[in-house]
C-alpha cells in the first residue's frame, strides 16, 4: 500500500486523483506485485503473487496507481489471474463525473492507454478532460474510484448515442505493484438480493 501511494505522489500522467477513500469500513484492500503479464493480445491477463491465502477471492477489483485495473477471474493458494481492462471479453459500469450518465467501458484491442466508453445519450454535454469514475453497480469497486479521463467524443449522425474515447488511469505498460479490493459487507448486500421477488 505504501509502494502504491509512492507511486502516486511520484506519477504526474495524470491530472487527477481517486475521488474516494478506499480505507472505509467496508472495504480492504490487500497489495500485491504482477508477476506476469501480456499487452500484446486481445485477451491480455496478469497474474499476481497474492492468492486465496492472503484473502484474494474470484471477484474482487485490482487497482493499479489508484486507477481500476482488472477483475480476479481465478486464484490459487498463492497467485491470482486478474482479467484487467484491456481484455476484449470485459464491461464495465462507469459514469462521466459525479453525476454525469452512465455508460459501459469495453476495449477496443487498439493499445494499452484507451477505451471507449458507450451508450452515453447524445443530450449529455462531454468535455475532453472530464473524469471517468466507477459506479459501484458491479460490487466490484466501490462508486468514484478513477477509471481514466475523456480523450475524445465521437458522435455519428445515425447513431443517438455517443462514444468517448477515455485515456485509462490504469498504466498496463509499467504495471507492477498494485492492490486487491475486499468488500467485507458483499456477503450482506448479496443476502438482500436473494430476498428480492
Amino acid at each position: 500500500r505504501l509502494r502504491t501511494e509512492n507511486l502516486n505522489l511520484q506519477k504526474t500522467k495524470l491530472p487527477y486523483t481517486s475521488q474516494v477513500d478506499i480505507n472505509k469500513e467496508s472495504w480492504k484492500s490487500i497489495p500485491a506485485e504482477i508477476i506476469r503479464y501480456s499487452t500484446a493480445f486481445n485477451n491480455n491477463i496478469l497474474v499476481a503473487n497474492r492468492g486465496r491465502s492472503s484473502g484474494v477471492l474470484p471477484g474482487m477489483g485490482m487497482l493499479d496507481n489508484g486507477g481500476i485495473a482488472g477483475l480476479v477471474t481465478e486464484v490459487t493458494e498463492h497467485e491470482a489471474l486478474v482479467l484487467p481492462i484491456i481484455h476484449s471479453n470485459t464491461q464495465w459500469s462507469v459514469r462521466l463525473g459525479d453525476e454525469g450518465a452512465i455508460g459501459r467501458l469495453i476495449w477496443s484491442g487498439q493499445g494499452t492507454e484507451y477505451a471507449t466508453l458507450k451508450d452515453i445519450p447524445l443530450t449529455e454535454l462531454i468535455i475532453p478532460g472530464d473524469h471517468v469514475i466507477t459506479t459501484g453497480f458491479q460490487g466490484t469497486f466501490p462508486s468514484g474510484l478513477v477509471v481514466g479521463i475523456v480523450e475524445e467524443v465521437l458522435v455519428t449522425r445515425a447513431d443517438k448515442f455517443q462514444s468517448v474515447t477515455v485515456k485509462l488511469g490504469a498504466d498496463f505498460k509499467h504495471i507492477h505493484y498494485v492492490e486487491f479490493l475486499k468488500n467485507t459487507s458483499y456477503e450482506i448486500v448479496d443476502s438482500l438480493l436473494t430476498l428480492a421477488p
